[in-house]
């Protein structure tokens, strides 16, 4: 289905669709994205906004916000958005192919309270498993490596996940393959598990297919003119990819992965990452490569230090703390999409989680030290006090 898309405004001002000189962007009623007036807004200053009720934790996944940007990004390019995820119940966006994932593996294996589960995680997959297999009575098993953050570490016992690290180093310098490996050794031990195979998994895609990018599409009255989205499993970008192909192929989507990773089919020789979360050490099925070029307009790659860099300034410009997939995705949208759109268009960012898992490596000074980072830690103005 092809979407219209409203004209540039004629009074010289770079908000996209009113004409009233107002600074919302869908239409000219004063009314926002989501269809909220200025009414509603106040009022949900005050609280009286309707609660969503849910059964259980499966019930609270998704319907995450959109962020439109103020001060991050220039005000004279594009209006832009980011899709927050870390408001999901675990954490992440990953909580999304983790339920549908699980409730495929369910009708599988016919699991029960008690039947085993095993995932390879850099984290965020993992605590969304875990969280549902907690709800349900699974005994999920993490395969974890050294590069896992150790905030997710702590929040993957919580849940009780039984955790096994690997710490032999693939050929391509990194852990994705050592864990796959470990992940066969361990179905042939327990045959009656479910293994979720994150990479190849048509529910990961469908996850986001279904609920993320409709979520999106609504908000915005369909008024997309770019995603981007960061390159790891396939399970979000694809799934995303495919929805708003479908529903405006006009729609541009963007890809950002760290260089080095072989997730994107612009690069083929692996080299060493820092970033959890996005990258891998080899090609996941779930891009469906021999078709990918339907769905992928732009690969970017950033490097470990931009990515940080940039959720650092994020952080300290609009108050919104993400990882470094999610830096990554910033760092695009302020340093390369901004140019490449008119003030007349929306852009969108899917943030995958929030940064506050990171506080002992990516946003620590003596973790970015040992790695030769150049990202300075201090207070945003050190001598606002005078010490």
């Amino acid at each position: 289905m092809s979407v219209h898309r409203s004209p540039t405004n004629g009074n010289g001002s770079h908000h996209p669709i009113n004409g009233n000189g107002s600074h919302h962007p869908i239409n000219g009623n004063g009314s926002h994205p989501d269809g909220m007036t200025d009414g509603d807004r106040a009022r949900l200053a005050y609280g009286d906004v309707p609660t969503r009720v849910c059964d259980n934790v499966t019930e609270a996944i998704g319907g995450t916000p959109l962020i439109r940007l103020s001060k991050f990004i220039n005000r004279e390019g594009p209006q832009c958005y980011f899709k927050f995820e870390a408001m999901n119940p675990g954490g992440s966006s990953k909580d999304r192919s983790a339920r549908e994932m699980l409730l495929a593996a369910e009708k599988e294996k016919d699991l029960k309270p008690g039947s085993k589960v095993i995932i390879s995680t850099s984290g965020n997959m993992g605590i969304g498993l875990a969280m549902l297999c907690a709800f349900k009575g699974y005994r999920l098993l993490a395969i974890v490596d050294p590069k896992i953050s150790p905030v997710n570490h702590k929040i993957l016992r919580i849940y009780g996940a039984k955790i096994v690290k690997v710490v032999e180093r693939d050929e391509h310098g990194g852990y994705h393959l050592t864990r796959l490996k470990k992940a066969a050794e361990l179905q042939a031990k327990y045959p009656d598990a479910a293994y979720i195979d994150q990479y190849d998994n048509r529910w990961n895609a469908e996850a986001h297919y279904r609920t993320t990018a409709p979520e999106i599409f609504r908000a915005l009255k369909g008024n997309v003119a770019a995603i981007v989205v960061a390159a790891g499993t396939g399970g979000t970008l694809m799934g995303i990819a495919r929805y708003f192909k479908e529903h405006d192929p006009s729609i541009h989507i963007w890809a950002v992965d760290e260089h080095g990773s072989l997730a994107l089919p612009a690069n083929s020789i692996p080299q060493p990452r820092f970033l959890n979360g996005m990258g891998t050490s080899q090609r996941p099925v779930n891009y469906d490569y021999p078709n990918l070029h339907k769905y992928l307009d732009k690969q970017h790659y950033v490097s470990a230090a931009e990515a940080i860099q940039a959720a650092v300034d994020l952080a300290r410009a609009e108050g919104i703390l993400t990882g470094g997939s999610g830096g990554a995705v910033a760092h695009v949208m302020r340093n390369i999409m901004r140019k490449a759109y008119k003030p007349s268009q929306n852009i969108v960012g899917l943030l995958p989680d929030h940064g506050s898992r990171y506080t002992d490596d990516f946003f620590d000074d003596e973790w970015l030290s040992i790695r030769e980072l150049p990202i300075s830690l201090g207070c945003a103005d050190e001598d606002m006090d005078g010490s």
